[in-house]
């Protein structure tokens, strides 16, 4: 008889559903999240509604997984140190960007932009040249490409990303790139524009791929993980992960591009409301679902809203995703009285899964300021 599971790992709750499909019954529970480790909480919740329910682990067949591992990561700034490689004379891609600064009122005068995720100083550029057509105008000289990534290697780099103009057009030399830098580092997570976002528009293209090598340590090993722990409990079930776009996708493909995962958690709940409210006839909606850290809103006519770009802190990832607004207000958020303006807040700060530590942090953070 097979079941299936679904996960949703919050800031502060995991929730988990049992899903009996012969009968159409099913089982949740709900478990405080391990943020230190967030596969903790999967697997403590996997175990528990296996026995709530007197299904052997043996019997689940797949595992949906909402994870939220790939944006707190971005929004935490933990990522990897990532090592970017693209052509010659566009060193500077990510630090130019689009020039777009905040206002009115001189708001560029006090902007503080923050560091894209690769540096100046990871940044490497390669002799070679394709045409927006396609064409090879100047063709890849390997021998320097190698010493260039054998030198970004050996500086320490976690993470590679090759974003090269025009690959969109023609990915050959993006592809000999990334032989090369496996061939010296097989360990090293490598990640090429052109099978992240194989559109045109450089820096977009170029971010969105960064951004996928950032994560991408954090999140394989953290797949990687959790993967070998199910199995170790006797759980072979196929484990999928959601997209940020409210489909499925193999832990495979998750390892290679995290980047898709960046509002996973979100657009489950968008979906699942949608096919709910679909049933009992309103096929248009507004979605508003609270955590314990954050409340995420979504307005949904007919279909879920899929917007091309999604904005994370203050860069733009070019991934389809559904559109969700959030708000730091969830049910565990704090409450506080600013010194400055006397009047009672709350969030964005939460309680979390664990109270008194959150609390602890919020007073010293205060006592420091």
């Amino acid at each position: 008889m097979p079941y299936r599971v679904g996960v949703d790992v919050g800031g502060t709750f995991t929730d988990l559903m049992l899903f009996d499909e012969a009968s159409g019954r099913y089982w949740r529970h709900k478990t405080p999240s391990t943020p230190h480790d967030p596969s903790l909480a999967v697997l403590d919740g996997i175990a528990a509604i296996c026995a709530q329910a007197h299904v052997d682990p043996q019997q689940v067949a797949q595992i949906m997984h909402g994870t939220t591992v790939a944006t707190n990561v971005i929004l935490e700034g933990k990522g990897a140190r990532v090592g970017l490689v693209t052509t010659a004379g566009f060193k500077q891609i990510l630090h130019l960007a689009r020039s777009q600064t905040p206002g009115p009122l001189a708001g560029w005068m006090i902007m503080i932009k923050p560091e894209p995720p690769a540096t100046l100083a990871d940044t490497r550029e390669v002799h070679e040249r394709i045409s927006a057509q396609g064409a090879v105008v100047h063709e890849l000289d390997e021998a320097h490409a190698e010493a260039t990534i054998r030198e970004l290697i050996n500086s320490g780099v976690e993470s590679l990303t090759i974003s090269l103009v025009n690959s969109f057009a023609n990915p050959d030399h993006e592809r000999r790139l990334k032989a090369i830098a496996e061939r010296l580092a097989p360990e090293l997570p490598v990640t090429i524009s052109y099978e992240v976002l194989p559109e045109f528009r450089e820096y977009e293209r170029a971010l969105t791929a960064t951004m996928n090598g950032y994560v991408k340590p954090k999140v394989k090993r953290y797949i990687a993980n959790l993967d070998e722990q199910l199995k170790a409990q006797g759980v072979s079930a196929e484990l999928n992960i959601l997209r940020s776009d409210a489909g499925l996708m193999t832990a495979e493909t998750a390892e290679e591009n995290p980047v898709y995962t960046l509002m996973s958690g979100p657009s489950g709940g968008v979906a699942g409301a949608l096919l709910v409210a679909r049933r009992a006839g309103h096929p248009n909606i507004l979605t508003f679902d609270m955590g314990g850290t954050s409340t995420d809103v979504a307005l949904c006519m007919g279909e879920p809203n899929i917007a091309r770009e999604t904005v994370l802190g203050y860069f733009p990832v070019k991934v389809p995703s559904v559109d969700v607004r959030s708000v730091g207000a969830g049910g565990g958020s704090i409450a506080h009285v600013p010194a400055l303006t006397k009047a009672l807040r709350v969030g964005p700060q939460s309680a979390g899964a664990v109270p008194r530590a959150s609390l602890l942090q919020q007073g010293r953070h205060r006592a420091h300021r």
